[in-house]
């Protein structure tokens, strides 16, 4: 582990810690879940780690074997299929619900945000990471914000997040050609946006998101 948290953690602060850990690969997929090991290291009883990984087993990121112990979630094509699929149905309704709400100086803000990304040409991982992580959040998080439904947001939210551990492979072999696509998907949408067309805003967001899909398959097969 790489990091350390006090003897007085609270459950919450064990569960992040953990789930940014098998986001990010520090804990591997298919890797065993070592409870004893973690509470010596993080100074804790068991108990507060086990309702950690029993809330992140809940999301999709922990499977449970019976008679073995917790393993980190292998990641596989049909997993990454079954997210989109869901993603695809969750995100257009959001639009739906989220476009006649949201106000216009956001989307005129961040129509000029995406104008001067476009001029940025990242040539470092972390740049490129960086990036793709702003317009996603400025689009994707703006949307969810004004869908008014806080359950829907979670649901979305808990998928955008297990797609995470997929992208963290993909992204170091991210190109300029990627970004610049994933820029012109994220433009339109905010363009329709803006426009008031909703109809098409909720076209074009599901087109990004079938290309992203695809994008992030082709890493895997």
């Amino acid at each position: 582990m790489k990091k350390s948290l006090s003897r007085y953690v609270l459950t919450d602060e064990i569960y992040a810690l953990l789930k940014e850990q098998i986001l990010n690969h520090h804990i591997v997929p298919g890797d065993k879940i070592n409870i004893d090991q973690l509470a010596r290291e993080l100074e804790v009883s068991n108990i507060p780690i086990r309702e950690a990984l029993s809330r992140l087993t809940a999301e999709g990121l922990v499977n449970m074997v019976p008679f073995k112990g917790m393993y980190a979630a292998e990641m596989t094509l049909q997993e990454l299929d079954e997210i989109f699929e869901i993603r695809l149905e969750l995100e257009c309704l959001a639009i739906r619900k989220a476009a006649p709400n949201i106000p216009d100086p956001l989307l005129v803000d961040l129509k000029s945000k995406m104008k001067r990304w476009s001029n940025r040409k990242p040539t470092e991982i972390a740049e490129k990471i960086n990036l793709i992580a702003e317009m996603n959040q400025s689009l994707h998080g703006l949307i969810l914000d004004y869908c008014a439904n806080q359950s829907l947001k979670n649901l979305i939210t808990m998928y955008i997040q297990r797609i995470q551990r997929y992208l963290a492979v993909i992204q170091k072999g991210m190109d300029l050609q990627v970004i610049e696509e994933e820029w012109n998907e994220h433009m339109l949408v905010v363009s329709c946006l803006a426009a008031k067309n909703f109809e098409e805003a909720e076209k074009a967001l599901l087109n990004h998101l079938v290309k992203s899909h695809v994008r992030t398959r082709s890493f895997f097969l």
